[in-house]
Formats: structure tokens, sequence, C-alpha cells
């Protein structure tokens, strides 16, 4: 768990849309990897029951 610390300013706005800028940034390309993964195994179980059924 982390303390907080009294002596850490708040964020100023600029820093704070900074931090929501990266934080969406981050977030797009978990979902792009996320979709790419769901994909990929759709693609590996096509292959495998096709492959299995002949």
């Amino acid at each position: 768990m982390s303390k907080i610390d009294p002596d850490t300013k708040p964020m100023s706005p600029e820093e704070q849309k900074a931090y929501q800028a990266r934080q969406k940034h981050r977030a797009a390309i978990m979902a792009g990897l996320l979709f790419f993964l769901v994909v990929l195994f759709y693609l590996i179980t096509f292959v495998k029951i096709n492959g299995s059924a002949s």
C-alpha cells in the first residue's frame, strides 16, 4: 500500500491533462492488444477445428 506524501503538491491543470492523455494512450494500446489476442485465439481455434474435421 502506498503512503500519501503530505509534501506533494496537487497537479496543475496542464499536468493533469498530460497525465490523462497518457492514461488514454495506454488504455488504447491495451485495448488494441486485447483485440489482437481475441482475433488470434479465434483464428487458431478455427484452424485447429477445420484441420481435425478433415
